[in-house]
């Protein structure tokens, strides 16, 4: 008894395990979470080591190659990237993705951990940070209002940030633009020489008088009492009047040498929302978190608990919300999956003429996704852009193998008479072995992926496990539900209904055209064959001229600038240069919002800045996002004194959005430097290219000092004693720690701002010697003016220029091409060109397809010649392989699209589709052969007949992708290629198979069967004297 058969007698139960899938998908479908890509963790882990006022030679010296040595020899190293700028030092480091990314982080803690006392005093400890995707923040919320930008910092801090970081799903809480309290001690030049003080007398007063240390215990025989000695001064005047010095018995306190304010740090941040000052909160969400729901309980915890409780005057605005592009993409796809689902639904009553039929096909696809919610559930999958692209799939895909079912019961009954039972169980029967190998041919496609490394990999497990699950239930449905319902209410539809009529004389005129074609095709079987080979050849023209990219730009309704002033600008400039900035954007009507801030993280600089700028939403605005930044970029270099690049959000944080990236791989800054003007000169040349940025900048201005040794020797006057001096003067020190209720505050010692505005000032400075006699500066070093190195960054060890392209309207792959091209000519030899971000995924990307589609190709063979146990059958059926890529291709050159990600995923999955045609095709000939007919008369017979469910199932996965294919919203730049390549595949296979399929066929078996006769002519053919010589030698 076959699977069929059984449903058929066994209804109830077939109905009960379709209930079961149904239930558990629904209930899956409620848990499943949204978000906007699969969770990928990236094994890849930063440093950053802080050393306030070193300059980044020093800090690329002393810290940034100490620590590079040390993580280099951590195993799965994929990439190191490294940035020495003033003060900070941070180096990236990513892994192998197979690497486990705690694992990495755990290696990497130790090797610094080993390392750290190697490094410099004065720098603060290495943190180490494991980077994932998502790590930069999901949401901004802005605080505003009518206070000192000391009121607002200290309320984000002290109030907002502790409760939003206790939001189920928060994993930092980020503050831009924050200005922490600090206690300022301003030291005065011309007192402290009056006392006869030096800067290091005054420190070391605060290591003297201001202490609090754990003084022991005093015990008796029965108890004992902690002893607590707090010499800390507890207020700023009270600090003021700390005891410096004394002068002849006479004591100098520190207002005598210092004016002690309670201030703010150093002003090297900034932050504004809309142009007016504000604090940010960046929400980053912990490892696994889900966005959207993330977004929603911070947005809960706002409006219920903080908000409500806000001092008047103060607000809470929200700038940027990375759930809203998810929202309205998957919105966009959900819609996308319902009107998918009618057209097939359209389709298949087109072709059936009977609601009944349609109702029993279309339940297939509720089944076939609720299965597949299922198993995203129990995977911990997410809803998102690649999961959400499986599903739109499926709704054409799922319903192949029913209608084939029901297609074939059909026919039995419309043309054998068959009653519903009767006809339900010999025509699922007929079909069982086409529909298996059909479905288990597109399976096999995604075992290579579990080979497949990268990103593309990680996608495509995604994307195969909601096909493949989906694909096996709607088998399942097929062979049990279908044949099941089929007996139950397959009924033919009326003959005298005027849609029957129409109908049915169109399909007619259409199997009469179709066999009269096959006939001239069987007829001319090399000339078809000649004729396919030359359509599949002209694809070379079509890979040519289509853009290569990695993933499309998309309409987010978001985007950031990247804001540079001059090397040497101080926060004043260019904060004036972001509000013209500001203004331009805020003229626009498609701004929504927009979030300024310079010094953002660690290591921000007050010559950079960013501009998250969010835009009203896609329907509600004539350009799009691509159009406006390219008019931005238009508007922007019409400033003067700035710099300014348009370019999408990152996906990683800390990294730029811009599509190319590369860098120029060298062991000398200066030709570095050289290298990348030239290469950016060439390149900005080119058409398309955009506006291109580089990091290597090595005009910041420096005063250096080169100490006259001897003359220090002569006046006792070490090294030390200058560095000091000028770190406690100029630089500034954090001396202590001012306490405050529960919270700690830096005491910074530093000269007043008015006495350190030029070089003269710095002259004056006073060095004390041993003697303790005061030595003016200059008298022991010579002070010259240049230029330096504003950021010395590495890749892989060796020194690195990166350089940035936007690219407005050059595919990815040109770009990279021109960039090898003209590198080629221009780098000298040691040195090197190196990518990064999109550019270098887009590399690996060709090598991973090409493996891809091969093992696709050698899988689908292994499965249909173990189905046809042929080894030449199977590539019959192969041949509607290259006849779909023709389409697909085309398809995508016709609209403008390009060769990216998602439609690389797209020819992937035609091989799959594109079989099951042939499949048919070949399946029902073999079947007539076997029954005694010729293999003209078989294919005669059996590719009319088998014309109908061919066309149903293409059409119904064309009818399915349209509505992605032309879809207009958020998203559809993803969506829109994977459905061209489809569609266009699905068009081209369908119409050729039907044609060049049995051409081949009776070319192939023709052969084999005058092979076969003539090896059995010789034994029929022999005389009969040697046929009876032969019989009496037996």
């Amino acid at each position: 008894m076959t699977l069929p058969e059984f449903s058929i007698r066994r209804n109830i139960l077939t109905l009960m395990v379709s209930l079961v899938l149904v239930l558990f998908g629904i209930i899956a479908f409620l848990r499943l979470g949204i978000d906007k890509f699969p969770k990928i963790e990236f094994p890849a882990v930063t440093v950053v080591t802080t050393m306030k006022g070193a300059d980044p030679e020093i800090v690329d010296k002393n810290i940034t190659d100490i620590i590079e040595k040390a993580v280099n020899q951590v195993p799965g190293v994929k990439a190191i990237t490294s940035s020495s700028s003033l003060g900070a030092s941070v180096i990236g480091i990513e892994f192998e993705l197979e690497k486990d990314a705690d694992v990495a982080y755990q290696e990497v803690k130790a090797k610094i951990d080993s390392i750290v006392k190697r490094l410099p005093e004065q720098s603060d400890p290495p943190v180490v940070r494991k980077v994932e995707v998502g790590a930069s923040a999901v949401m901004w919320a802005v605080l505003i209002g009518n206070r000192t930008t000391q009121d607002l910092n200290t309320y984000a801090e002290e109030v907002i940030r502790p409760r939003l970081e206790t939001v189920n799903g928060v994993g930092e809480v980020l503050i831009g633009g924050q200005i922490l309290r600090t206690i300022r001690v301003w030291l005065d030049t011309e007192r402290l020489r009056a006392y006869q003080l030096s800067p290091v007398e005054v420190s070391n007063a605060f290591r003297r008088e201001h202490v609090i240390e754990p003084a022991g215990f005093i015990e008796s025989r029965a108890r004992e009492w902690l002893i607590k000695f707090d010499a800390e001064f507890e207020s700023v005047d009270a600090l003021s009047n700390m005891i410096v010095a004394y002068r002849r018995g006479t004591p100098i306190y520190l207002k005598d040498v210092a004016r002690v304010e309670d201030g703010l740090e150093d002003a090297r941040k900034l932050a504004r929302y809309k142009g007016q000052p504000a604090v940010g909160l960046g929400i980053v969400k912990a490892s696994g978190a889900n966005t959207v729901a993330l977004v929603d309980s911070v947005r809960a915890r706002i409006e219920k608990e903080i908000r409500p409780t806000l001092p008047p005057g103060l607000d809470i605005q929200y700038s940027s919300d990375d759930s809203i592009s998810i929202r309205q993409s998957i919105a966009a796809l959900n819609e996308h999956l319902l009107l998918g689902t009618l057209f097939a639904a359209i389709m298949v009553f087109v072709f059936l003429k009977s609601v009944r039929s349609t109702l029993i096909i279309a339940t297939a696809i509720p089944i076939s996704l609720m299965a597949t919610f299922a198993a995203m559930y129990f995977a911990d999958f997410t809803l998102n852009k690649i999961t959400l692209l499986g599903l739109l799939l499926l709704i054409g895909v799922v319903v192949d193998d029913a209608i084939v079912v029901l297609e074939n019961i059909y026919r039995h009954r419309e043309e054998d008479h068959e009653d519903r039972v009767k006809a339900a169980g010999a025509g699922s029967n007929q079909v069982i072995f086409a529909v298996l190998a059909s479905t288990l041919t597109l399976v096999s496609i995604f075992l290579p992926v579990a080979f497949i490394t990268g990103i593309l990999g990680r996608f495509l497990n995604n994307f195969a496990l909601v096909v493949v699950i989906g694909v096996l239930a709607s088998l399942w449905v097929s062979l049990t539900l279908t044949p099941m319902l089929c007996a139950k209410y397959l009924d033919l539809p009326s003959k005298d209904s005027r849609v029957y009529r129409v109908l049915e004389g169109a399909f007619v005129r259409l199997d009469n055209g179709y066999r009269r074609f096959l006939a001239v095709s069987l007829t001319h079987r090399w000339t078809v064959v000649l004729i396919a080979s030359a359509i599949v050849a002209s694809s070379a023209y079509f890979f040519a001229t289509v853009g290569k990219a990695f993933v499309p730009e998309e309409d987010e309704s978001r985007f950031m600038i990247n804001v540079q002033t001059p090397l040497g600008s101080n926060l004043e400039y260019t904060a004036a240069r972001l509000a013209e900035i500001e203004q331009i954007i805020a003229a626009r009507p498609e701004t929504y919002s927009f979030f300024a801030a310079v010094g953002l993280g660690e290591v921000g600089q007050v010559n950079s800045g960013r501009i998250f700028v969010r835009l009203v939403e896609r329907n509600k605005r004539k350009l799009g996002q691509a159009d406006i930044m390219k008019e931005l970029r238009r508007d922007l270099n019409q400033i003067p004194g700035v710099l300014a690049f348009p370019a999408a959000v990152p996906t990683i944080g800390g990294q730029r959005g811009e599509p190319l990236q590369f860098a120029i791989l060298g062991e000398d800054l200066r030709k570095l430097d050289e290298l990348s003007n030239a290469m950016i000169a060439q390149l900005s040349q080119l058409p398309g290219m955009g506006k291109l940025d580089k990091d290597l900048k090595l005009n910041l201005p420096e005063v250096r000092l080169t100490l006259d040794r001897d003359r220090a020797a002569q006046l006792g006057i070490s090294a030390q004693d200058v560095a000091q001096t000028l770190s406690l003067m100029t630089g500034g020190v954090d001396v202590a720690e001012f306490k405050e209720r529960n919270q700690r505050y830096d005491i910074r010692l530093q000269v007043e701002r008015g006495q350190r505005v030029s070089t003269e000032n710095l002259k004056h400075l006073y060095v004390k010697s041993q003697k303790g006699d005061l030595v003016r500066l200059d008298s022991l070093v010579k002070v010259e003016e240049g230029l330096g190195p504003a950021v010395i960054t590495r890749r892989n060890r060796q020194y690195a220029g990166f350089i940035y392209g936007s690219l407005e309207g050059m595919p990815l792959g040109e770009a990279t091409s021109a960039v090898n091209r003209i590198a080629a000519d221009v780098l000298p030899a040691g040195y090197s060109i190196a990518y990064t971000g999109q550019a270098e995924e887009f590399a690996k990307t060709g090598g991973y397809v090409l493996f891809a589609f091969g093992m696709a190709l050698v899988m689908i063979y292994m499965v249909l010649a173990s189905q046809f146990n042929s080894l030449l059958q199977p590539m019959v059926v192969m041949v509607a392989q290259p006849l779909a890529i023709i389409g697909g291709v085309a398809a995508l050159a016709i609209f403008g699209e390009t060769l990216n990600l998602f439609s690389m995923i797209g020819m992937i999955l035609l091989m799959g589709l594109v079989a099951k045609n042939s499949i048919l095709l070949i399946d029902l000939t073999n079947q007539y052969r076997a029954q005694g007919r010729s293999i003209h008369d078989a294919l005669s017979e059996a590719c009319p007949h088998r014309m109908r469910p061919v066309l149903i199932t293409s059409l119904t996965v064309i009818a399915a992708m349209m509505p992605a294919a032309i879809g207009l919203g958020p998203g559809v730049e993803t969506t829109r290629p994977l459905s061209l390549v489809v569609m266009g595949g699905m068009v081209s296979s369908t119409l050729l198979t039907l044609v060049v399929v049995p051409a081949v066929y009776s070319l192939v078996e023709g052969a084999l069967e005058r092979r076969r006769a003539r090896r059995a002519k010789p034994v029929e053919a022999a005389p009969a004297w040697l046929r009876l010589a032969r019989v009496r030698r037996k």
